[in-house]
């Protein structure tokens, strides 16, 4: 059937292109995501999970339910609990679609959206920071919707100012504020665009201050419990700038701007243009403005790179909507040109997104894509070196072997109830006790992030056994036991946790308790359990 003789399927044909794309994203997703095993963070994600709280050392509390969720209602397989962060992923190149949809023009009679949208769908199945996050479950696929859904709910605002959406503005700022701090970014970059733009009057309405208001409420919980652990997250972005921001650099930030969304490149600089010089877009200006301020932002306390991939969507939506309305008349070989640097550049970029092949394989195949000039980055580590597989992928290796190897050393132990165990990172910590499960392990003990929190008073009196996991004995090991015997190292090269030891130490000696309730105690004193 024709459809210029239907023209009420005609108008929905959008829907379905963008529909299906999303399909295909979440199979993709579905397909791959358990190809390789949890990464060192999901590890750390999980353990909060088993220890729901309004807050963690280094995260809102958000990350906790879901993994709770994922661990106790889906079954906490890899599979499973990436699938979350796959739901999230795509829903964000939905709300991409939805934005899109009320940017694009209502007089040109031939506009119908279905170019758009296929740009918008084709940058969710080849551009990495569309891809990598859908599979990861961390709080950044989260971060990234709720910054898309923030942009998707002002833009309704402005189009119908009507002045409820601010109130769905400000909850859904809460939410976001819940899964990711990063969300004040968004919220400064935004008020710095309303400074800039007509918007400013926005100031004079009241529903503004009940948004602020609802933002809070929902934040609240958060804030109190950020109060009585003497604010933890201070200290975490302390040691982030001295140990991970330190390592960036002007040359590889604006690279990796580049790289995110490389498939989309030309659509998101398109959509820039369209938000910042347009006349036509004017009524939106705040986010071309916004995305420049992020970037400032980051830039000004040399933060990590992708903390700028929310900012994104926006603009790739911005970008395809103008594009084919640029080219219904003319310029007609953008629309074969640009798909197909979409598929060339999206295979490229690929394996390079998601580990694809086994590790070996994958490394020869990223080693491959070094030598095109620009995409070297993908094998730059936080601290700033170069390594054989992207950071990601090397955090996916290794933490079953570490873990089993800790439950058959535990199985050994006669005696249980005078052991325990200790692991230097909260990765190795996580790995034991997620895959650790059928040998019934302990609580882990680890002074590594939210882990400290759920430390014993002190160890106890008739305490015999501890089964030490780091990568190294340490100098001071031989001193706090009488026998110490290494049981395992893992021997995998291409993983971060290459070397990792494991040892079987008995006999403490009165100075390893004396140095173990000492810490224990100091954790208690500067850190305030509260009630988690």
């Amino acid at each position: 059937m024709n459809t210029q003789d239907n023209p009420a399927r005609s108008k929905k044909t959008w829907v379905y292109i963008l529909s299906a794309f999303v399909f295909l994203k979440i199979s993709l997703h579905v397909i791959l995501n358990a190809q390789w095993s949890f990464h060192r963070d999901e590890l750390l994600y999980l353990a909060l999970g088993r220890h729901l709280a309004w807050g963690y050392a280094s995260v809102p509390p958000a990350i906790g339910f879901w993994a709770w969720f994922g661990d106790s209602v889906l079954g906490g397989s890899v599979g499973a609990i990436r699938l979350i962060a796959t739901l999230f992923g795509s829903i964000t190149v939905l709300m991409t679609g939805l934005i899109a949809k009320e940017i694009w023009p209502t007089t040109k009679a031939p506009f119908t959206g279905n170019w758009s949208m296929t740009l918008i769908g084709m940058a969710g199945i080849t551009a990495g920071a569309f891809l990598r996050p859908s599979m990861l479950f961390m709080p950044v696929v989260f971060d990234v919707f709720y910054w898309t859904l923030l942009c998707w709910i002002f833009i309704k605002y402005i189009n119908t100012n009507d002045t409820s959406w601010l109130l769905y503005f400000g909850f859904a700022a809460g939410l976001g504020l819940l899964n990711k701090y990063t969300v004040l970014i968004f919220l400064f970059s935004m008020l710095s665009g309303l400074l800039l733009t007509s918007y400013r009057k926005i100031f004079s309405r009241r529903q503004l201050y009940y948004a602020i208001g609802s933002t809070l409420l929902i934040l609240s919980p958060n804030i109190y419990w950020q109060y009585t652990h003497s604010f933890p997250v201070f200290e975490h972005m302390s040691k982030l700038s001295a140990t991970q921001f330190s390592h960036v650099s002007l040359s590889g930030f604006a690279i990796d701007q580049l790289l995110f969304f490389l498939p989309a490149l030309p659509i998101w600089i398109a959509g820039l243009y369209v938000l910042l010089i347009c006349k036509e877009t004017a009524p939106w200006r705040i986010f071309g403005w916004m995305y420049l301020m992020v970037i400032l932002i980051l830039l000004a306390f040399s933060a990590k790179s992708y903390y700028s991939i929310g900012a994104y969507p926006v603009l790739i939506a911005a970008g395809a909507v103008y594009l084919e309305n640029k080219t219904q008349d003319k310029w007609r070989m953008i629309r074969y040109i640009l798909p197909g640097w979409m598929i060339l550049f999206g295979l490229i970029n690929l394996p390079a997104s998601l580990p694809l092949l086994p590790p070996a394989k994958e490394a020869r195949f990223v080693k491959v894509l070094t030598r095109i000039p620009g995409m070297e980055g993908i094998l730059r580590w936080e601290d700033g070196r170069q390594y054989d597989l992207p950071q990601d992928f090397a955090d996916m290796l290794g933490w079953k072997e570490i873990a089993l190897h800790t439950g058959k050393t535990w199985q050994n132990i006669t005696d249980k109830k005078t052991a325990d165990i200790y692991a230097e990172n909260y990765g190795q910590a996580g790995a034991i006790e997620h895959f650790g499960k059928p040998y019934d392990l302990p609580q882990v003990l680890s002074f590594s992030d939210s882990y400290r929190y759920w430390l014993p008073d002190t160890l106890p009196a008739d305490f015999q056994t501890l089964i030490y996991v780091n990568d190294e004995l340490g100098s001071d090991m031989p001193g706090y036991f009488q026998k110490i015997e290494k049981v395992f190292e893992l021997d995998m090269p291409l993983s971060r946790q290459h070397g990792t030891q494991i040892y079987l130490c008995q006999y403490p000696t009165p100075a390893f308790f004396d140095r173990m309730n000492n810490a224990f105690k100091l954790f208690k004193t500067t850190q305030p359990s509260g009630n988690d």
